[in-house]
């Protein structure tokens, strides 16, 4: 065999192997956004920094608690949040469609439990929001559940 059928060989090849790859993307059903309206939450990203800034100025840290044996999240939330309205938003990045929101319900108590032993074990970021007296509050913490 001389060098020039090996050449069309080595081409014809890489021209396969990358049809079978635009193939293959082609049959993924499950590509998703990070989230449906990416770019209005990129423009108002700044209220998020506020919102941190305050979580920061809070006497104590939120703290997230993950219970693996029961499969349990403990949210221990400052003294001063006990009354505050918000949710607790559970992103998961590698599918969209898992994502879910949670009410907060801290009306007389500092914490909350959420059970997590039917979620997909994995990466999942767990974004806390909340406003008490008009002023609002915003903490996210990675989880591998």
């Amino acid at each position: 065999m001389n060098w020039g059928k090996k050449i069309a060989i080595v081409y014809i090849s890489f021209v396969a192997f990358m049809g079978f790859l635009v193939w293959k993307c082609l049959q993924q059903d499950d590509i998703h956004l990070v989230s449906q309206d990416y770019y209005q939450k990129e423009i108002a990203y700044q209220t998020d920094i506020d919102q941190m800034n305050n979580t920061n100025q809070l006497s104590k840290e939120l703290r997230f608690d993950y219970k693996y044996n029961n499969q349990i999240i403990m949210l221990d939330f400052p003294k001063e949040s006990i009354g505050s309205t918000g949710e607790i938003f559970f992103y998961r990045p590698s599918d969209a469609r898992k994502d879910f929101t949670v009410k907060l319900d801290i009306a007389k108590v500092e914490n909350q439990s959420i059970r997590v032993a039917k979620l997909d074990r994995g990466l999942w970021v767990v974004k806390v929001s909340w406003k008490k007296d008009g002023k609002g509050y915003y903490k996210e913490e990675k989880m591998v559940l």
